[in-house]
Order: structure tokens, then C-alpha cells, then sequence
């Protein structure tokens, strides 16, 4: 299976309808459970694509659609974070979110050649993004307790 990374455009948002009101995939992503309408997400990602601070992939699989990546300068706090989502769940466990997170540390580490580390937050509970991520290079930096949202794992990746 040939995995790449391609640059959101508008013509992706019609995927994102799916997947971001998709309840498991939402249970493992967000802390909003309730549906987002399309003009909402469409909102969203207009505002992802005027982002200086911010690059968007969609993750394809033999071309088709399935996921998405988001790298994301956090200005206040002075580095980057990384998201991603596999969208489509027939794509689940087959190493595609591995491959697609190296993929976009590689790329991110070439582009910001300066900065020393990507972060990303994680579900305690979410042990295959959990396995992903350290097959990736991702070490548990702590634990983050929320009064308003489940625990979740401060991982990050050096630059090596």
C-alpha cells in the first residue's frame, strides 16, 4: 500500500463531514461529542488553510483519502503539536498511522530544521495511538489530569 501525504485543499472538506461526526473517532479525539455541521467544519478549515502557524495533510492511501494530519505551532507556548486522525476505521491497525506520523516528523524536522521537538497529546486510554506513536519515536514526557476531559499523555520526538 503506498501511503502519502498531501496538502489540504477545499475539495478534502467533504471527508472531514464524515469523519469528524464519526462517535468513536470523535471518543478518541475530541472533547466535543456533539454533531458538527458541515458550514462549521467547512469554518474551521478555511481558517487551517489561512494558518501561517499551522500545515494540514490529508493522508492518502493509495491515493484515496483516509486521514489527517495536523502540525501546529502553539504560539503561547512556543512549539509545534501534531495531530492525526485515520479517518476511514477500515484503515485502523494496519500500521498506517505509523507510517503517515513518520512521514510528517520527517518532514517537519527538514522544514523547521532549528527546532528540537514535536509534541502531541494523547488519551491515556487510546493504547494503539499510544503504540503508534512510540513505534514512531515518541516518548511519554507526563501525565495531564483535566477537570473537564479525560487524561492524556505529553509525548514528544527530538530532533536526532
Amino acid at each position: 500500500m503506498i501511503v502519502n501525504l498531501i496538502k489540504l485543499k477545499p475539495h478534502h472538506f467533504l471527508f472531514f463531514y464524515k469523519w469528524w461526526n464519526d462517535k468513536e473517532i470523535r471518543k478518541l479525539t475530541s472533547e466535543k461529542t456533539e454533531k458538527i455541521e458541515p458550514e462549521e467544519i467547512d469554518e474551521i478549515l478555511q481558517r487551517h488553510l489561512k494558518n501561517s502557524n499551522g500545515y494540514d495533510f490529508i493522508i492518502t492511501a493509495n491515493k484515496q483519502p483516509i486521514g489527517h494530519i495536523l502540525i501546529q505551532k502553539k504560539l503561547k507556548k512556543k512549539y509545534f503539536e501534531i495531530y492525526i486522525a485515520i479517518g476511514e476505521k477500515k484503515f485502523w491497525g494496519q500500521g498506517i498511522g505509523a507510517v503517515s506520523m513518520g512521514k510528517a516528523v520527517k518532514w517537519f524536522f527538514k522544514k523547521f530544521p532549528s527546532e528540537n521537538v514535536l509534541q502531541l497529546e494523547v488519551l491515556t486510554t487510546n493504547e494503539r495511538a499510544i503504540n503508534c506513536y512510540k513505534k514512531v519515536g515518541f516518548k511519554t514526557k507526563r501525565k495531564i489530569h483535566r477537570k473537564t476531559f479525560p487524561d492524556t499523555y505529553l509525548m514528544e520526538i527530538k530532533n536526532s
